[in-house]
């Protein structure tokens, strides 16, 4: 992938849940893609993340100022148990990521399991796990995952979009921990964003998003700072698993350039 759009990606992935508020809706049943390319050729690009995959995902993070980048620490990406385990390092600012070396266009519907247990107490630290969506061509990205902002008692769901350099939140629902799934899916210029609990066979609609169809790269990522946030103790860690990365339809697989 060029530097250009990777550096620009990172950023993106890195804003996308730097807060705000939202409102909630709901809704159990998911879009229908037409026209999707065969389960066949969706395949090669499904990870269960049983090895870590170079075709598929580069390693991927960014700090917001001068002072997170003097105390950075990457966090440690590791496989196991036939899932990916991010966890972030103590005593600075401290993230993990991934992004796709392939890119969808069109309508798609992907998902990918995502666990995160929330630390508890005052530990002067931010505490986020998301998945995003980035049209480059219109750089909008959209966003779902979970999220802790500092010293606040409980996590929560959320989504939302970053475009035109804003941050727009459109969902919000308190959790203490997750174990579970997100899916966002794309009918012509909207995204629409989705979550599940293990366990549960319905879908829980957070909010549905403009978007345009182009070249649209996906992310993954686990932090422990905020873009506003200029100093850190950060003396717990965070730890998220990551599993089973789908592409469920999509109408067209674009290949990045290496």
């Amino acid at each position: 992938m060029p530097d250009k759009i990777a550096g620009f990606i990172t950023v993106l992935l890195s804003l996308a849940f730097c807060g705000g508020l939202l409102s909630c809706v709901t809704d159990n049943a998911p879009l229908q893609i037409e026209s999707s390319l065969p389960q066949n050729e969706l395949a090669y690009y499904n990870d269960t993340f049983d090895t870590f995959r170079e075709d598929v995902w580069e390693k991927a993070g960014h700090v917001f100022t001068a002072t997170q980048l003097e105390n950075i620490k990457i966090a440690d990406m590791t496989i196991e148990a036939g899932r990916l385990r991010i966890k972030t390092k103590t005593g600075g600012f401290s993230k993990g990521g991934l992004v796709s070396k392939f890119m969808l266009k069109g309508d798609f519907d992907v998902q990918i399991d995502l666990q995160i247990d929330f630390v508890s107490g005052n530990f002067d630290m931010d505490q986020t796990l998301g998945f995003g969506a980035l049209d480059i061509t219109i750089k909008s990205l959209v966003s779902a995952g979970l999220s802790k902002v500092g010293t606040n008692k409980k996590g929560g769901v959320r989504a939302g979009q970053l475009r035109g350099g804003r941050y727009q939140s459109c969902y919000w629902h308190p959790v203490s921990n997750f174990n579970g799934s997100f899916r966002l899916v794309r009918v012509r210029d909207r995204v629409s964003a989705f979550y599940r609990k293990k366990g549960k066979t319905r879908w829980t609609k957070m909010c549905t998003l403009p978007s345009g169809q182009n070249d649209t790269v996906f992310g993954i990522v686990l932090h422990n700072f905020v873009k506003e946030r200029n100093s850190i103790t950060a003396n717990r860690s965070i730890t998220a698993w990551i599993d089973n990365f789908a592409i469920n339809a999509a109408q067209e697989i674009v290949e990045s350039e290496i």
